[in-house]
C-alpha cells in the first residue's frame, strides 16, 4: 500500500523519529492507526451506552429544562454525583 501523507504531516513524522519516539516513519503510522482504531472503538462503545437514552428520548420520555428548570436540575445532579463519591470513599476505607 502506498500512502500520500500531506507535507505538514510529513514534518511532524519526520520531528517525532528525530526526537527518538519512533524509530521509522511506519511506527510512526502504525501507532497513528492503532490510536485512530482505539478511538474508533470507543466511540462504538459510547454509541452503544447512549442509543438506550435516544430512544427514550425518542419515545417522549426526556423532560424538558428552560433556564429557570435548568439550575435546580444541575444541582440535583451534582449532588447525587456528591453522594456516590461519598460511598465510593467510604467503601475504600
Amino acid at each position: 500500500m502506498t500512502v500520500n501523507i500531506p507535507a505538514e504531516h510529513q514534518k511532524f513524522v519526520q520531528a517525532v523519529i528525530r526526537r527518538g519516539s519512533y524509530q521509522s516513519e511506519d511506527e510512526v503510522i502504525g501507532e497513528a492507526l492503532r490510536l485512530l482504531r482505539k478511538r474508533e472503538k470507543r466511540i462504538a462503545e459510547l454509541r452503544k451506552e447512549l442509543q438506550p437514552a435516544v430512544e427514550r428520548l425518542e419515545r417522549g420520555e426526556g423532560i424538558e429544562l428552560d433556564e429557570n428548570s435548568l439550575g435546580p436540575f444541575l444541582e440535583k445532579i451534582k449532588a447525587e454525583g456528591d453522594r456516590i463519591l461519598a460511598e465510593r470513599k467510604q467503601h475504600k476505607k
